[in-house]
């Protein structure tokens, strides 16, 4: 299990900020040459090269960050041949994420913060040998203290970025449960969450998105809105993840376009507060809950789910009227839940599933 923690670096004051600035904009520079003489074939296309090997470029001579930048130019070109395109133009740096293993950090356990990440820049002090180093203050936060918590260790990596330095932890992931029970899971627009054993989670979402979408786009107010939905989803999912500690398989729909395709103002209307649920996000966020806890996240086809009835099997699009289902064999309930049930069979007659998976306790 990989997992990241990101610190933002609001306690390094301005000198410290502009060499780490400083250290990313040359950087840049550096990767972009490589790849420039990669690509015009004056560098053999390796996974690494030695320090010797690699040119110097403006004001970095250093070797290993020389090698840091070689190998990263030369994965982005290996990724872009391997993906079997007869022509493709030359990558142009745009975002820059430095990954720096411990020859050129250490953390410094601090007084006033929790610890230092000492850097050592690709820049040399003037007339010395000595590379300059700049120490950065952060201190620990809820996402890095929870994942100390889960047993999580961190690697002996980072990743600088603009305004932001990463750590990298990781964890085995542990064995999937043998035993437990199976739920069948509808995720939607209305309601979060509704579960193939009845309960429904989130049926108040329907707010956060009207909302966000009462909100200019890319405005402070707008952001603020979607770090509400997302804080919102994961404290849905715990709760649901919380009440249902025996879960042994959960059985979702593999929603892959969610979006209506079709034209006009009330479709592109729709779309619009559908965008504004992220799917995406919710699962995400179960697929986490399932390797810390063991239970296997299995995807169905969704194909008619919300349209056949989950006592007598008829398949009839008139069946469901908004959130209820009522089918002429006597099932009249919520159709989300009638949805959930439908997931819920779909999983444990697949063929991933063995016999003896199948559950018994549902109508």
């Amino acid at each position: 299990m990989i997992r990241s923690s990101k610190h933002i670096l609001k306690f390094t004051n301005n000198s410290k900020l502009d060499m780490y600035q400083n250290v990313l904009g040359s950087y840049k520079k550096l990767l972009q040459h490589y790849i420039d003489l990669i690509w015009d074939k004056n560098l053999p296309l390796k996974t690494l090269l030695s320090s010797k090997e690699l040119p110097n470029f403006e004001d970095i001579t250093h070797s290993q960050w020389k090698q840091v930048a070689y190998k990263q130019a030369s994965s982005i070109l290996r990724s872009r041949f391997t993906k079997k395109k007869k022509k493709f133009s030359k990558p142009k740096v745009q975002n820059i994420s430095i990954e720096l293993d411990n020859r050129l950090y250490n953390i410094i356990k601090g007084n006033h913060f929790d610890q230092f990440i000492r850097i050592t820049t690709p820049f040399f002090h003037p007339s010395k040998k000595r590379a300059i180093t700049i120490n950065i203050p952060l201190k620990n936060h809820k996402q890095s203290n929870k994942l100390e918590s889960q047993g999580f260790n961190k690697r002996n990596t980072i990743l600088l970025k603009t305004g932001n330095i990463s750590f990298i932890w990781e964890k085995e992931e542990i064995p999937k449960k043998s035993e437990g029970i199976n739920i069948g899971l509808d995720m939607g627009y209305k309601k979060l969450l509704a579960c193939s054993n009845g309960e429904i989670y989130g049926s108040d979402m329907v707010k956060i998105y009207e909302k966000i979408t009462s909100k200019k786009q890319g405005s402070k107010a707008f952001k603020r809105s979607l770090k509400e939905r997302d804080n919102k989803i994961n404290e849905i999912v715990n709760i649901f993840i919380d009440d249902n500690k025996d879960l042994k398989t959960l059985i979702v729909e593999d929603l892959v376009n969610v979006k209506h395709k079709s034209k006009g103002k009330i479709y592109k209307k729709f779309n619009n507060k559908l965008q504004r649920w992220s799917y995406p996000k919710v699962l995400v966020s179960l697929e986490r809950h399932s390797e810390l806890k063991g239970f296997e996240l299995l995807k169905v086809n969704p194909a008619y789910t919300s349209q056949t009835c989950s006592r007598c099997g008829i398949v009839k699009k008139e069946n469901r009227n908004g959130e209820s289902y009522s089918c002429s064999c006597g099932l009249s309930m919520d159709a989300d839940l009638n949805a959930s049930i439908n997931i819920l069979r779909r999983g444990v007659y697949s063929p991933s599933f063995s016999k003896s998976n199948v559950v018994e306790n549902f109508q």
